[in-house]
């Protein structure tokens, strides 16, 4: 175990941008979740990012952890990583890319009946996303579409988050 602990840290040390991160809102394809209640578009957290960002014009890597409050009012714990190509637009700089996660979040299904029900259970998705950068700040989006498969059904969201360098 210390070993994987000796590994994970040593990754900090390559980072080419360290970023704190503050959750911020995510916009539903539908208004209303499956119990007919609002969803939470306020999904207030924290994380942190890294990112081996060299050079504009070529794709780099990234990765990130972050605790928020979810969709459905509920603590999620998720680990993300993807690739993005950034470009330099003088005054502000974009990238592009594609992102996945996996976390533990509460998971509903066709049995459950309220939010109350549901149990903690791990959580995946991925899909395109885009970054804009400031100076030291930045907003990210990243766009994740819903799908139905046997019991599960999710809905689609964008979800925005802030970052700065530190």
């Amino acid at each position: 175990m210390k070993y994987v602990v000796l590994i994970m840290l040593s990754l900090f040390a390559y980072a080419d941008e360290q970023r704190v991160i503050l959750t911020g809102f995510t916009i539903h394809e539908h208004s209303n979740d499956r119990f007919g209640e609002k969803y939470n578009g306020y999904n207030y957290g924290a994380g942190y990012e890294y990112n081996y960002f060299n050079e504009y014009n070529e794709l780099y890597y990234g990765m990130n952890a972050m605790l928020f409050n979810d969709s459905f009012e509920n603590p999620q714990f998720v680990f993300g990583m993807g690739h993005s190509y950034r470009f330099d637009l003088n005054l502000v700089d974009i990238s592009v890319g594609l992102s996945g996660f996996v976390g533990i979040k509460k998971i509903y299904t066709d049995n459950d009946i309220s939010r109350d029900d549901g149990a903690y259970g791990v959580t995946g998705g991925f899909g395109p996303t885009m970054n804009l950068y400031y100076d030291d700040f930045s907003m990210n989006f990243v766009y994740v579409p819903g799908f139905k498969y046997k019991d599960l059904d999710t809905t689609g969201f964008l979800f925005t988050y802030f970052t700065y360098t530190f």
